[in-house]
């Protein structure tokens, strides 16, 4: 059921998050003249986001704590985008990703106050300093349970929020979304 177009959602939103660590640090870090340095700060963003840990290099807490700050609004803004991917891609495996992303944006923009709630929970929840602190209470484990059960529970949220939406998109349409598209969605691709 749209196993290999979610794979390429995913490794389309990777990509995405690499490219954008890259241009944004070309945009703080391009002129610094030490190569070493330089080099140590590139692996680090070839790494984003498994390295927003500190110390970087010394030197330039300035310029990280821009970057940083820069990176999280904007990925953020990408896995906002990326939010209903999956399950328009579930839904419908004909699509293209270019087709995905847009009816996903659509989608979200018909209900954005809720979306970006949403949004927000779970990057306050699932956040590096959610993990942090989650990692001060109870050690490691505690806070690599504790992040699971917050990204199953975010993941039917947004699946909660896509039945909304079509079912309001659908209403507004004169239609009804219900049991019997839902049967369509399981039975279909059999």
């Amino acid at each position: 059921m749209g196993l290999k177009r979610l794979t390429g959602l995913i490794l389309m939103k990777w990509a995405v998050r690499d490219a954008v660590s890259q241009l944004l640090g070309l945009w703080y870090f391009g002129e610094i003249q030490d190569h070493y340095s330089f080099f140590k700060l590139f692996v680090r963003l070839k790494m984003m986001p498994f390295s927003v840990v500190f110390p970087w290099t010394s030197g330039f807490g300035k310029d990280i704590s821009g970057f940083l700050f820069t990176w999280f609004l904007v990925d953020t803004l990408v896995s906002f985008a990326f939010s209903l991917a999956p399950w328009i891609s579930l839904e419908d495996p004909r699509r293209t990703g270019r087709e995905i992303i847009r009816e996903g944006c659509y989608l979200l923009s018909t209900m954005l106050s809720e979306a970006i709630q949403i949004k927000c929970y779970e990057a306050i929840l699932g956040g590096y300093f959610a993990t942090r602190v989650l990692t001060f209470i109870g050690r490691e484990l505690f806070a690599n349970v504790v992040q699971a059960a917050l990204e199953v529970y975010f993941m039917v949220a947004w699946l909660i929020f896509y039945f909304v939406v079509r079912c309001r998109e659908a209403n507004a349409e004169g239609r009804r979304y219900g049991r019997r598209e839902l049967e369509v969605l399981i039975n279909g691709p059999r």
